[in-house]
């Protein structure tokens, strides 16, 4: 699918097509994760977020000393923005991005486990509070939400009591006299 409309922004996963007005040129690069992009004569560029119109306007002038045409770049494909939520939710992966979307609207939507820590839920490595913090995202954040060590500790307290009432049960029923 070739998108043209030049009102578009570019951004993470996209893949950029750029081609020298009137010359056999074309060159097809991806955008990767950290929003730079390769381009040959040029080298690597953050691209994410500039329109196309702006991107294709900068290639050009970079490229004015081996090209004299106008460049044109498209975008071959777009990727429907999301964010990413894993951990302890109850339909962890990929999620539509809304625009103004906060980690609490992230959480809500992915379901949040009773056994979620709220306190140390990591957005792109960045820890956050949730009872204090809630940042608005990014297409393409990546989002963890950890098990509460004490949700453990409390299954592992109830794993010991059961078997400490399993042994009081056989003392009392083989060996008390």
């Amino acid at each position: 699918m070739l998108l043209l409309t030049t009102a578009l922004t570019v951004e993470r996963g996209d893949v950029i097509v750029v081609e020298i007005f009137g010359e056999d040129q074309r060159f097809k690069t991806v955008v990767l994760d950290d929003c730079s992009a390769y381009f040959p004569l040029v080298g690597v560029m953050k691209v994410c977020g500039l329109t196309v119109d702006r991107l294709s306007d900068t290639l050009s002038r970079l490229l004015e000393p081996y090209f004299k045409l106008p460049v044109i770049v498209y975008l071959a494909t777009v990727k429907e923005p999301t964010v990413i939520v894993l951990g302890e939710v109850r339909t962890p992966g990929a999620l539509k991005y809304t625009k103004g979307m906060t980690l609490g609207d992230a959480l809500y939507i992915s379901g949040l486990l009773p056994s979620a820590d709220i306190q140390r839920v990591e957005v792109n490595g960045k820890r956050y509070d949730l009872r204090r913090d809630n940042p608005r995202l990014k297409p393409g954040d990546r989002i963890f939400v950890p098990r509460n060590p004490w949700v453990s500790l409390r299954e592992w307290l109830t794993f010991a009591m059961s078997g400490a009432s399993f042994a009081i049960l056989l003392y009392n029923t083989f060996f008390r006299r």
